[in-house]
């Protein structure tokens, strides 16, 4: 978890596995003591990295773990338990033509043991000249999430770790506290500001007949069954021929605000139905990997048929998001809000879920077995490794041997959904062949 300090990167990994070259590559300069002799670092050694973004990462080299330590050693990893506790991230630092796997193990066996899966990158090592895709099948064991193949000696590969570690430096800004963050966003006069002031339970946002009273984006905190949220209201999105230069703009900030948020709060008068722009906003939100929940509102305002009408019409509509979760409420009126808390609740829960490297293996490789995927270009491709980055949205990398139709992905993404616990959110899933 990032705390509120400057986020610190430990390299763990075998003597002689290429952590102080790598430090030194990635700082740019020699602090740590090179050598060809395992284990030359004896000390803990921290190197600053600065970002763009006016934030720093620190990064700590200790020296490699040893299977017959001596006294030096034994002493030291004695306090090895502090330094893992500091850090924020680690990286496993492995040589790639390495053959010492009882080695690896005792690594291994302490990340486990200590329940640090979530926090570990995995790093190959000395690549140049490596064909990743004879990697030792072996090796796979020991990748935990994200894993690049670099050489810190020839400086290979070393963009993908700074760009890596400058998402960090930029989420240690923004998690310092572990706010969830709400946007809401629709039509004008579809009720948006209403709904933001009830959920608020006090006027904030000014409501108004006249669409469009909104058009500066208004954020507060909001704290709904002990949790807290950040919660924007943002302008309506107006039709084409209606937009003015300012409505534009605003609409522009609008969308734009969906890269940035965690929960979209799409609300639609439920007088004139599910629009043009309601769906490119929702299309917006789930190619932004933002979970949608679409709210419609004036719901006490529709008869008996138009209410039939318009749960077959968003039935029809949301045919390829069956997912998506549809609420029905009255902002005004205050009618089943409390609903759209619990949901919020309930994808916080979702997008912050986190499925073990063990379990989706073992999934995965019986279910490829059950339902292999058809040829693609003459190729059935074989699943080598699958594994979840991340977390809030969750994004999962499948590693073939060559390339899938497209309607296997479907396949894959309706089995996270039915399998594990992510059957309301938006996530992302990479197939790298």
């Amino acid at each position: 978890m990032i705390k509120n300090k400057e986020a610190e990167i430990l390299l763990l990994g075998l003597p002689n596995s290429g952590k102080s070259t790598l430090i030194n590559a990635l700082t740019k300069n020699k602090t740590s003591i090179i050598g060809s002799k395992p284990n030359t670092t004896r000390d803990k050694i921290s190197k600053i990295v600065s970002y763009e973004n006016d934030k720093n990462i620190l990064i700590s080299d200790l020296p490699g773990f040893l299977e017959t330590p001596d006294e030096f050693n034994i002493n030291y990893q004695n306090n090895i338990d502090k330094f893992i506790k500091d850090a924020d991230k680690i990286f496993f630092v492995i040589d790639v033509h390495t053959k010492d796997f009882s080695g690896l193990d005792s690594i291994f066996n302490i990340i486990n043991k200590k329940s640090l899966s979530n926090d570990v990158v995995t790093v190959f090592n000395k690549c140049e000249n490596f064909d990743k895709n004879s990697l030792d099948k072996r090796l796979y064991k020991y990748v935990y999430n994200e894993y690049f193949f670099v050489s810190g000696y020839h400086k290979l590969g070393l963009e993908q770790i700074h760009s890596y570690l400058s998402n960090i430096a930029l989420r240690s800004q923004k998690e310092d506290n572990q706010t969830t963050s709400l946007t809401i966003i629709g039509r004008p006069n579809a009720g948006k500001s209403t709904l933001f002031n009830a959920l608020l339970n006090k006027e904030r946002s000014t409501v108004s007949d006249v669409p469009g009273t909104t058009r500066d984006k208004i954020e507060e905190n909001l704290e709904a069954n002990d949790r807290k949220y950040l919660i924007t209201d943002t302008a309506g999105i107006p039709r084409k021929k209606q937009k003015d230069q300012i409505d534009r703009y605003s609409s522009e900030i609008s969308i734009k605000s969906l890269e940035n948020t965690d929960i979209a709060l799409i609300v639609v008068d439920s007088l004139v139905g599910l629009s043009f722009e309601d769906k490119r906003i929702l299309n917006s939100s789930i190619e932004n990997f933002v979970t949608p929940l679409l709210i419609l509102n004036k719901w006490d305002l529709l008869d008996t048929e138009q209410k039939e009408d318009i749960n077959n019409s968003i039935k029809r509509d949301l045919k390829q998001y069956r997912w998506v979760n549809v609420i029905r409420v009255s902002a005004l009126s205050l009618k089943n809000i409390n609903q759209i808390a619990k949901n919020i609740d309930l994808i916080e829960e979702q997008l912050n879920y986190r499925i073990s490297t063990s379990e989706l293996n073992s999934y995965f490789r019986e279910l490829w077995v059950k339902s292999p995927p058809h040829p693609f270009r003459g190729k059935r491709a074989k699943l080598k490794f699958v594994t979840q980055y991340s977390t809030k949205p969750p994004e999962f990398g499948f590693s073939l041997s060559s390339r899938i139709p497209k309607n296997y992905s479907s396949f894959i993404e309706n089995n996270i959904r039915e399998k594990f616990n992510m059957s309301d959110i938006a996530f992302r899933i990479k197939i790298n062949a």
